[in-house]
């Protein structure tokens, strides 16, 4: 039997059933003190930072959405989002990946402590980042490559336009617009009615079916991401049954067939 991903009761459903086992997985896992290859320990280790981080953000939306917070959580799945696929796009660049993060972050730092300057603050010794950092680039086509890659990792909409998924990129954007004051934050809260008398909830009137179903996929695309950086690649053999039993095991299938034949 083929199941069918998307927002329907059925997935929803297995989508329950399939979350608390990926995170038992990734707990076990984790447990384990997994080895890294040498060659690979810079990158590794951040993935697996982003892992636990990954991990732990998807544990704290299945209490949210069990404690009516669904609203509220939905800051917690734009982050889950952003984070599983950072994962994958620094698996796919590692070393080069790795030095546009110190620059994204270089700037970043820069921004903030032009911030405390404004408002007289003093400035921590600790968050001094120095100068901007330089790279010996062999040529002007190495720089731009390295360049598209920090523009990548600092903006979502860069981020998804180059892994191939840009109309992910409106789900984030909705998200978004529940972790800022918006009308939409407000609105999720108030039933104005027909008589213009504004209605009260104690909590949101924001479905979560479309949000849970894409917990378990975030949680496949951190995993396998952070698997196949340890020893023995661990979490795959429970992966791959989750992608199909959620349904997107056709899909995963003919992306690993896409890559080895561009090999």
């Amino acid at each position: 039997m083929t199941y069918v991903f998307g927002d329907n009761p059925a997935c929803l459903r297995r989508a329950q059933k399939i979350t608390p086992i990926l995170l038992r997985e990734a707990d076990a896992v984790s447990s384990s003190h997994p080895e890294v290859l040498l060659e690979d320990r810079d990158v590794a280790h951040q993935l697996l930072g982003w892992w636990q981080f990954t991990n732990r953000t998807a544990k704290l939306l299945l209490q949210s959405y069990a404690a009516g917070f669904t609203v509220e959580a939905a800051g917690l799945m734009r982050n889950l989002i952003e984070h599983a696929h950072c994962m994958d796009w620094l698996a796919e660049h590692q070393t080069n990946g790795l030095r546009a993060m110190e620059h994204a972050e270089w700037i970043r730092r820069k921004k903030l402590i032009n911030n405390l300057k404004e408002v007289d603050w003093s400035i921590p010794t600790e968050i001094e980042v120095g100068d901007e950092p330089t790279y010996d680039f062999a040529d002007e086509a190495a720089k731009k490559a390295h360049d598209r890659l920090v523009g990548q990792i600092s903006v979502v909409s860069n981020l998804v336009a180059a892994r191939g998924i840009k109309k992910l990129y409106p789900v984030y954007r909705y998200l978004t617009s529940y972790a800022h004051a918006s009308t939409q934050s407000g609105e999720a809260f108030v039933d104005r009615g027909p008589d213009k008398v504004p209605a009260l909830y104690l909590t949101g009137k924001v479905p979560v079916t479309e949000s849970y179903v894409w917990i378990p996929v975030c949680l496949f695309v951190a995993g396998t991401t952070a698997s196949q950086f340890l020893k023995g690649d661990p979490m795959r053999k429970a992966l791959e049954k989750a992608a199909w039993d959620l349904g997107i095991g056709e899909v995963v299938a003919e992306r690993i067939r896409l890559e080895l034949g561009n090999r």
